[in-house]
């Protein structure tokens, strides 16, 4: 590993704090005005993706399996599936299963994915 020359460390150190004492009050700014909200969105987003796979996954170990999503109150639901019967609700929800896809099209329900292990070309 090449050591870095003394001056230009120092130079970059001074440039870094100057940077940070011009523009740190408003960086903050920002990241209170939409940081915050964009780091919500993505936990939210990564949590959905999660809810899917886990669907997914036990959907494949059952018989005449499917997922319905469904949005019951503006949030995403994952509902598994044997046949027309409701097992499974992911993320759970604490409304029953039977209240939660009385209304909904069935017809709307996919076959569940395949495992990344079984799909073709093994990854």
């Amino acid at each position: 590993m090449a050591r870095m020359d003394p001056k230009k460390a120092a130079t970059l150190a001074t440039t870094g704090v100057t940077l940070a004492v011009k523009y740190g009050p408003q960086l903050k700014l920002a990241w209170d005005k939409g940081g915050k909200q964009a780091a919500q969105a993505a936990a939210r987003r990564a949590g959905l993706v999660r809810a899917k796979r886990q669907a997914h996954a036990h959907a494949a170990g059952l018989v005449d399996a499917s997922v319905l999503q469904l949005a019951p109150g503006g949030d995403t639901v994952y509902v598994v599936l044997s046949g027309s019967t409701p097992v499974a609700a992911y993320p759970p929800v604490e409304t029953p299963l039977g209240e939660l896809v009385a209304h909904a099209d069935l017809t709307r329900a996919v076959a569940p994915e395949k495992p990344r292990s079984l799909r073709r070309g093994g990854s």
